[in-house]
């Protein structure tokens, strides 16, 4: 389930209704009124609740969700479940960015030029805070104590800011929950809507970003990062991280404690980095994968693969460092020889 803090949940609506409005097909017709009340992962579903199930590998969630009702293709649907009823269709993934937009419409617009309201009445500010000139605090967020909020920061409604932190200028946060004792470098944007797309016959429609960010204590960004919030569920960065400057961690990303990412890196959604990983400038990884606990990743790594445990890997496709570095002396080697 999303959390109310940052989204305002329309329904419930109808089994039938939803089926209706996305051309799917119901398995069982008699729980047409059966009422739909949010959108949830499999494997954090809660009756009443649709979820989505569209690639195979995911079959243990779908075998075991709590879901009410499930998306997914004829295909799909021949696998395992536990009896929750199907919403059959060609396009499951597109059919559930569809839903996610009926559960969550856009916001209706305050038409002409709002006042200025640097803190909102509804948010909670810490002793010993100071908020800087041009800075904005909206609804119900809450700021502890001894924390700098610098110019022109937007702290977005909802959020909540631990003790001791360092919000620098011009940053953006929302859709977080925040530790105690972070710093965040000029410019950083925390919870922006993840880069997720689904084609459809109007072109590509934006997939409903409802999950939030969780930072731990400790955690220190430099300038212009950008933490993108979970699609559904939440993006994690453990305790103690650093991360240098212009670093883009995508949505639901899980970073285990002390882990240490260099200028320029990008992390793409739904990897798990272990504890203690250390990620070289320019490294891309790619979405899906493991990165085990204390692996290292040198700088232009270009990552496609899981990484085990303690491996230090380098290259484009990203290798074990040694055979990196012997294909790189090789190819030295025969480009001197056709060379002479």
């Amino acid at each position: 389930m999303t959390d109310d803090r940052f989204f305002d949940r329309a329904g419930p609506f109808p089994l039938g209704d939803i089926a209706a409005r996305i051309g799917a097909e119901m398995d069982n017709r008699s729980a047409a009124d059966f009422m739909v009340r949010d959108v949830s992962n499999l494997d954090t579903a809660e009756p009443g609740e649709i979820s989505l199930f569209s690639d195979a590998k995911y079959a243990a969630a779908f075998a075991n969700t709590r879901a009410s009702v499930v998306i997914t293709d004829r295909r799909l649907a021949a696998h395992e479940h536990n009896g929750t009823w199907l919403l059959l269709c060609d396009n499951p993934r597109l059919a559930f960015a569809q839903v996610g937009h009926l559960f969550y419409p856009a916001p209706a617009l305050n038409e002409g030029v709002q006042p200025a309201m640097p803190v909102h009445p509804s948010a909670t500010i810490g002793a010993g805070t100071q908020i800087a000139q041009g800075s904005e605090i909206r609804a119900n967020a809450k700021i502890g104590k001894n924390c700098s909020i610098g110019p022109n920061a937007v702290i977005g409604s909802g959020v909540e800011l631990g003790d001791n932190c360092v919000v620098g200028p011009n940053c953006t946060i929302t859709h977080a929950l925040i530790g105690n004792r972070v710093v965040f470098g000029p410019g950083v944007s925390i919870g922006n809507a993840g880069f997720s797309f689904v084609p459809g016959p109007k072109g590509l429609l934006r997939v409903p970003q409802l999950g939030r960010v969780v930072i731990e204590d400790d955690v220190e960004f430099g300038a212009n990062c950008v933490v993108d919030r979970g699609a559904i569920g939440d993006t994690h960065i453990g305790r103690g991280c650093r991360f240098d400057g212009l670093i883009h961690v995508g949505h639901n990303v899980q970073m285990g404690p002390f882990c240490i990412v260099v200028a320029q890196a990008g992390i793409a959604g739904s990897t798990t980095i272990g504890p203690g990983v250390m990620i070289g400038g320019q490294a891309g990884i790619a979405d899906h994968l493991n990165i085990g606990a204390g692996a290292r990743l040198a700088a232009r790594a270009g990552v496609t693969q899981d990484v085990a445990a303690g491996e230090t890997v380098g290259g484009y496709p990203a290798q074990p460092v040694k055979q990196w570095h012997r294909q790189v002396v090789w190819l030295k080697k025969m480009v001197a020889k056709k060379g002479g």
